[in-house]
């Protein structure tokens, strides 16, 4: 018997044949090849819209509701702060699961199922009237942002991208970073609708953008006749292609966590949790409360997202060519001294706002950026999601504890300048736990074990 015509993806020009019955994905990926543009730059352009919307709502936006809600609801500011660690405590309890669930049914089938549930968690947060239903909604909010909002992208993109898995990071992260828009747009919103109907628009917003976004999701480039960083490769015709590439490797959870890289790296993000966590629920109440206007809040929280769309991009090119690690080692560094400028900062002080942007600015941007590559470059890609997941569940105590823990000082003393200042002291041991991490990155690995077998 004849051996079948083989499909050849070369090059953008040349049609690649497809036999006729041919199955959906071979259809599909006789269209993904030929596109002059690789696909994995689709994903990313749409996980950073999807990033800017869910993001922008969910992280950023829902800072500028504590204080209407303080005053219709007569509720204290660490009850309201109590609610980001519903959410903090939500999201890293169900982090492994949804992590395995992630591996399991792919990235495609969470977005669309956690997009939906944060669609119906924000209707119940417009609704709610009694303190319990106010945490309801946030662990529902929490359980849809957690399987749906940025972790299915990230997935995706770690198995399209290695050598340009910075660079893809960097872009689809700007997405989030332009979130902060978001705060201008929420508090205009606030001041029309009130906060109520600000939260039903989030959700249609969400609904209509960035559900069909996540139909783009693809699993990974090898089952559509392509390798990763936009390589291309042959599939035969008559052969049934994968649902899931064949070609990714890396260690399980079992395995990574027997290793001392997963701790140290665990702890590094623990102990820059207790800063970015407090600081993400409570910049919008510390500015406030130390003389900004509301409008020059959202200035200020809007301006810090445009250097957000600026340097993550620029930070993922940089550790793509100085190195991931190590530009991950020096964020926590930056972040340390970026809060204590944050803490500082007062209208009478204006020229601590560009350090401030500039300090804290780049110091998170690595953070954000690389420091969900680590995962990928030490455990590699097979089970990303499932150890990433177990790794959340051990900073989730930071996350939970922070925010409660600045505003019981706030409703104690009126500000918020000395939680963030000791917690300012902790993010910069990240530094260190990080440079104890001695574990080969996964591609030297494999390149030894290659170099062994040859």
């Amino acid at each position: 018997m004849a051996k079948p015509d083989r499909i050849v993806v070369e090059t953008p020009e040349r049609e690649a044949p497809v036999t006729p019955g041919g199955s959906r994905r071979q259809r599909l990926s006789s269209r993904l090849g030929t596109d002059r543009v690789f696909y994995g730059w689709y994903m990313v352009m749409a996980g950073s819209v999807s990033n800017f919307f869910t993001a922008g709502v969910v992280i950023y936006g829902i800072g500028v509701l504590y204080e209407p809600m303080r005053h219709e609801l007569g509720w204290s500011m660490a009850a309201l702060t109590a609610g980001a660690s519903v959410r903090s405590f939500e999201q890293g309890f169900m982090a492994p699961v949804t992590g395995y669930l992630t591996d399991r049914f792919g990235p495609r089938f969470m977005a669309l199922s956690g997009l939906t549930i944060l669609v119906g968690g924000l209707v119940m947060f417009s609704q709610v009237h009694e303190l319990w239903s106010y945490y309801a909604s946030a662990a529902v909010i929490a359980l849809g942002f957690s399987m749906g909002a940025m972790g299915p992208f990230a997935v995706a993109i770690m198995n399209w991208f290695e050598r340009q898995r910075g660079r893809a990071m960097g872009l689809v992260n700007a997405g989030n970073g332009l979130g902060y828009v978001a705060v201008s747009i929420m508090a205009l919103l606030v001041t029309q609708y009130g906060w109520r109907g600000s939260l039903l628009i989030s959700a249609a917003a969400v609904f209509v953008v960035c559900i069909p976004l996540a139909f783009l999701i693809r699993t990974g480039p090898e089952s559509y006749g392509m390798s990763v960083d936009g390589g291309r490769t042959q599939v035969d015709a008559g052969e049934a292609l994968s649902p899931m590439p064949s070609e990714r490797t890396g260690l399980t959870a079992a395995e990574a966590a027997r290793t001392p890289a997963f701790y140290l790296l665990a702890l590094s993000h623990a102990v820059n949790s207790l800063g970015q966590t407090t600081w993400l629920v409570l910049q919008v109440p510390h500015l406030l409360n130390v003389g900004y206007s509301v409008a020059a809040t959202a200035t200020i929280v809007g301006l810090y997202g445009v250097f957000q769309v600026i340097f993550r991009p620029i930070a993922g090119g940089a550790g793509d060519r100085l190195g991931r690690r190590r530009l991950f080692m020096y964020c926590f560094l930056l972040q340390g001294l970026g809060l204590v400028v944050f803490a500082l900062l007062a209208p009478e002080r204006p020229w601590l706002l560009p350090v401030y942007y500039l300090v804290y600015g780049v110091g998170q941007a690595a953070s954000v950026v690389v420091g969900q590559t680590m995962t990928a470059d030490y455990f590699g890609t097979k089970r990303f999601a499932t150890i990433r997941g177990v790794s959340q569940v051990l900073t989730m105590p930071a996350g939970l504890v922070a925010p409660v823990l600045a505003g019981w000082m706030f409703d104690r003393t009126g500000d918020y300048s000395r939680i963030f200042l000791v917690y300012a002291s902790i993010a910069m041991t990240g530094t260190f736990w990080v440079f104890l991490i001695r574990r080969p990155l996964w591609r030297e690995i494999q390149a030894a074990s290659a170099a062994g077998t040859a």
